[in-house]
């Protein structure tokens, strides 16, 4: 009993550590466990029993928030995890920024490149994108609810607690892109082409914005929007390096801008709380 309430205090100390350690490290696991049962030069998708492996990382950040919340508050912490997914009275701003940010960012990006000339303007959508939309969407949707849950609910509001939710963007923003990095660097489910320091860059640029609104409405659902959206258009505008013969010159332009965004966030909002209101969301907040 002694050895339990040690250990509880040690976790309830350090939450998000262990959680990322036990997050990267799982994946870092999967990986190499995939790649292990592949032969040298080929593909992960000629080997079901590798790929089978491989889609395990998906679940990996899920199931480790899930059970640190259960071992540190029972089932009252595993309600609090997901609640926000039901509050959908926000103001209708905030649900046409959800819907619109990722195109208004990416083609401000394309915009760019193609008045200064550094590239030809590559189209406004893909070509028979809604198969491919449709094939994707269980997946982008289940997606979504992963990171939204384990990586702003369960880490930024944990973080917000001791840091400043600037520092909590920073931490999180990285610890999520190098989740994402052994398969950016394997070229296995991420986009084929994005520079990794470009890829930290979004990821970092990412947290600041869903930090931000989720500070502003407490709505994980919005969240959610704002994050299918952003995975939808990667698939109806063509942005990524794919399309491109690898060029990551789009891609780069996106992100830039994107950037550019976060630092405006940052200004208006404030890099303390990033919120209009002055004060950022917490996990012991009872409205969180």
């Amino acid at each position: 009993m002694e050895q339990r309430s040690t250990l509880h205090q040690f976790v309830s100390r350090h939450p998000v550590t262990i959680f990322i350690a036990l997050t990267l490290g799982f994946q870092l696991t999967i990986v190499l466990l995939a790649y292990g049962l592949m032969p040298m030069g080929s593909t992960l998708h000629e080997y079901p029993q590798a790929h089978m492996v491989f889609r395990l990382r998906v679940f990996g950040p899920l199931a480790f928030a899930m059970v640190l919340t259960y071992f540190l508050e029972g089932r009252h912490g595993l309600v609090k995890l997901f609640s926000a997914f039901a509050k959908w009275r926000v103001p209708a701003p905030w649900y046409a920024l959800a819907f619109s940010w990722k195109f208004i960012v990416t083609y401000i990006g394309l915009a760019f490149l193609a008045i200064s000339g550094m590239r030809a303007w590559p189209g406004a959508i893909t070509e028979d994108f809604l198969p491919q939309l449709l094939k994707n969407m269980p997946f982008i949707v289940g997606i979504a609810v992963v990171e939204e849950t384990a990586w702003m609910k369960f880490s930024v509001l944990r973080l917000n607690e001791r840091y400043t939710a600037l520092r909590s963007s920073i931490i999180i923003g990285l610890c999520w892109g190098f989740w994402y990095l052994p398969m950016l660097i394997l070229g296995e489910g991420v986009p084929d082409g994005i520079p990794w320091p470009v890829f930290l860059v979004s990821m970092f640029s990412l947290t600041v914005m869903l930090s931000w609104a989720y500070n502003e409405t407490h709505s994980g659902l919005v969240l959610l929007i704002m994050q299918i959206l952003s995975n939808c258009a990667f698939i109806m505008v063509p942005v990524l390096p794919g399309w491109h013969n690898l060029d990551p010159a789009y891609v780069v332009g996106f992100v830039c801008v994107f950037f550019l965004a976060s630092l405006c966030i940052l200004w208006y909002a404030g890099p303390k709380e990033l919120n209009s209101k002055g004060l950022r969301a917490r996990w012991s907040d009872t409205n969180a």
